[in-house]
């Protein structure tokens, strides 16, 4: 993903989210500042023969409790200590469901942790995704921090951070 993917990934996002959960274009160009050069952001789209529409995107982030981003951060810091990867948004276009670019998409971040030394994967569970996200392996952990909690509290009262160990 590249900041020209911004619009595919902004309206990705409106067909897939509620209005509470939408962020700002600026939002996910702080994302892949921090991230630029890590690998972390992508896109999947149709074939180029198939006119190359988006369908599906994933933005993580190596983060640490405390530089885990809020919903509709305008700002990230990158973490000098990243104890997890951290899946901030995932979307699939609804006609694209069929496809497995979930699966796909999840596996590439696994992937992308394990090079980058990180043992853990994390999330935050909205919209009624926690059953997805447990079925993938995900669990909520023992304990949040204060700050990790304030920051999820920015998703919603509904929201559930999720981590899965690699």
């Amino acid at each position: 993903m590249s900041p020209t993917d911004l619009d595919a990934v902004l309206a990705l996002q409106q067909r897939c989210y509620g209005v509470g959960f939408l962020e700002r274009r600026e939002a996910f160009a702080a994302k892949l500042a921090v991230t630029e050069g890590l690998d972390c952001c992508w896109m999947a789209r149709r074939s180029a023969s198939d006119g190359g529409v988006p369908l599906a995107y994933a933005v993580s982030l190596p983060v640490c409790d405390a530089t885990l981003p809020a919903l509709d951060a305008l700002h990230c810091e990158p973490s000098a200590s990243p104890t997890l990867l951290y899946l901030h948004d995932m979307a699939v276009a609804p006609e694209a469901r069929s496809l497995g670019l979930a699966g796909r998409l999840l596996s590439r971040l696994a992937d992308r942790a394990r090079t980058l030394g990180l043992a853990r994967l994390g999330l935050v569970a909205v919209q009624g995704s926690m059953p997805y996200w447990q079925r993938q392996g995900f669990a909520e952990p023992a304990e949040i921090s204060a700050g990790l909690s304030a920051k999820l509290a920015s998703f919603g009262a509904e929201a559930r951070f999720l981590v899965r160990d690699q």
